[in-house]
């Protein structure tokens, strides 16, 4: 039973086993996430490159652009509009160039907030990854318990129910050694006594013998010395010797009747000692049936203490596992809410701009609006000075005809006088006609001059909306690049935490760069410390959370100031 149990265990495998093979799973896992982790890393430090190289790209345009409005300024302020034209052309052209570098920096931007996300999902796949490594660990340990409970009460179980059935043989044997034993002890009084019956049926005889032939030496004696008896001694011997033989198949006669007694008693014990000899295997077969039950009580023990200690290592790794899940995940939020951050503010701003743009297209359409109500306030004022002209003529020419008339009238020239009366009744109708276009046209240039008042307001109201928009961007903007600077430290130092010095040296670069146009926007727009908040005084690289682990995942948290439920 004890042998069946032990294979019986066997069968189930070593629980050491069963625990390397879940530290392989969990550290399987870990490795592939950690190759994948490396290659998004690759990734982002070649966006990270491109980023740069954009962000130095709209700096370069952004200088220029500020360097072609001076010059339109000089221009204008030197009425050099000649000049002001061509800078004008060039400054639209570098703006269009500006928003395509800033539409290009944006899309790299886009490409490496994928990646940071993809290194999110990488984090969030590690710390899964360690949660059900923990989880695996602690069932492991759980298992592990239950089976040290269940391998130590089985043993139980079995030893008593075998401790049972040993004590049970040993007071069964004890008892037949017992019995043998009274059994033994009467066969050996019975042969004792029968001996003493013999010898005791026989002792006269056998002093008969004796003194017979110590009558038989004497009657030698004689014998030799009366030679003359000789003949009278010989029938004396010959009748002494055949008492001897008389009394000595007496004694054999005795001896015969008890022999069969004595031959049953001598095989009874024998048997007794056979019996008495199974009896002594028995016990020293059940005496190494015992020792074997305490082995194999003491082999459970050891087994359960074996896997009570496992169990044990195991809760300790789950509890490092979790440690490490909860600096983790600290530190991912921290990460996460940076990165929405970024997100928030990059999508503030790129609304911002879209409606800058839509703005500054209105004020586009409105300026051409405004030209072409201007050119048709010229048209209209040209059209009413031509009608004043006119009528300045019809009422010069009026006083003209009247007197002509008369004149010809006089002169009894009725002809003449009717071509100059018709003359200067159609003189007087269109100036009738040119009175009501001039009234026309001035109630058209009163509409015009109130649409170009309107537009004029209107181009106002969008510039002022501009400035403003361009002021809630910049805010936005400085905040995300205050983000990315402190991002881009963070990076570093992991950078330099692995030896990588020239990545260290350019993300420090884009750091500064980044600085640099914050600055840049907050002098700009005139930008209050309160208008962009506080700066974020300590960022995490996702790589180093990803490769760290221990104190140096702990320290990391503290330095941050991040609190956690769990040990480091």
């Amino acid at each position: 039973m004890v042998e069946e149990e032990q294979n019986k265990e066997e069968a189930v495998g070593p629980v050491e086993d069963k625990l390397e093979l879940v530290r392989a799973r969990i550290s399987s896992k870990l490795d592939k996430i950690r190759g994948t982790a490396a290659l998004v890393s690759v990734q982002r430090k070649e966006l990270g490159r491109r980023r740069k190289k954009a962000m130095e790209n709209v700096i370069l345009a952004s200088d220029r652009y500020k360097e072609l409005e001076r010059q339109l300024e000089e221009a204008c302020e030197a009425e050099d509009f000649e000049r002001a034209e061509r800078v004008s052309e060039s400054l639209a052209e570098k703006e269009k160039e500006k928003d395509r570098l800033l539409g290009e920096l944006r899309d790299v931007e886009l490409d490496c907030d994928a990646v940071d996300s993809k290194m999110q999902d990488v984090l969030e796949s590690q710390i899964a990854a360690e949660e059900e490594g923990a989880a695996l660990l602690e069932q492991f340990a759980k298992d592990a318990t239950d089976h040290a409970d269940l391998v130590l009460r089985r043993a139980e179980e079995i030893s008593s129910k075998q401790i049972g059935e040993w004590e049970s043989s040993m007071q069964l044997l004890e008892i037949n050694k017992m019995e043998m034993g009274i059994e033994s002890q009467l066969v050996s009084e019975a042969r004792s006594g029968l001996e003493n019956s013999i010898e005791h049926l026989v002792e006269d005889d056998r002093k008969e013998v004796e003194l017979l032939r110590t009558k038989q030496g004497i009657f030698s004696e004689e014998l030799d010395q009366l030679l003359a008896l000789v003949r009278l001694k010989e029938a004396e011997i010959a009748e002494n010797d055949s008492q001897i033989q008389k009394v000595e198949k007496k004694i054999s006669d005795v001896i015969s009747d008890f022999h069969e007694t004595q031959e049953n008693i001598k095989m009874k014990h024998e048997n007794l000692q056979l019996s008495l000899s199974k009896l002594e295997s028995e016990h020293e077969a059940l005496s190494t049936k015992k020792k074997e039950i305490d082995e194999f009580i003491l082999q459970a023990q050891q087994k359960s203490s074996s896997l009570q200690e496992l169990a044990s290592v195991s809760l300790d790794e789950v509890r490092t596992c979790q440690n490490w899940v909860g600096l983790r995940k600290s530190l991912a939020s921290s990460i996460l809410k940076s990165r929405e951050d970024k997100v928030k503010f990059a999508k503030i701003e790129e609304r911002i701009l879209e409606e800058i743009q839509i703005l500054r297209q209105q004020i586009s359409s409105a300026r051409t609006t405004l030209q072409e109500l201007s050119s048709n306030r010229v048209s209209i004022q040209q059209e009413i000075a031509s009608y004043n002209q006119r009528i300045g003529f019809i009422e010069k020419r009026g006083p003209e005809l009247e007197a002509e008339k008369k004149i010809a009238a006089a002169a009894r020239n009725f002809k003449e006088a009717g071509r100059i009366a018709a003359e200067a009744k159609a003189l007087n109708m269109e100036k009738e006609s040119l009175e009501t276009k001039i009234e026309k046209s001035v109630l058209d240039l009163k509409k015009l001059e109130g649409d170009i008042k309107d537009t004029v307001d209107k181009i106002q109201e969008d510039e002022g909306l501009i400035l403003l928009k361009e002021k809630e961007a910049a805010m936005a903007g400085c905040k995300r690049l205050r983000l990315v600077a402190a991002s881009a430290r963070a990076e570093r130092s992991a950078a330099l935490e692995m030896g990588d010095e020239e990545e260290g040296d350019s993300l420090l670069k884009e750091a500064e760069a980044a600085d640099s146009k914050a600055r840049e926007l907050q002098e700009t727009y005139d930008l209050e410390p309160e208008d962009i908040g506080n700066a974020l005084e300590h960022s995490v690289s996702i790589s180093l959370i990803t490769n760290l682990a221990g104190e140096q995942l702990a320290k990391m948290a503290s330095s941050l100031n991040l609190s956690t439920n769990v040990e480091s």
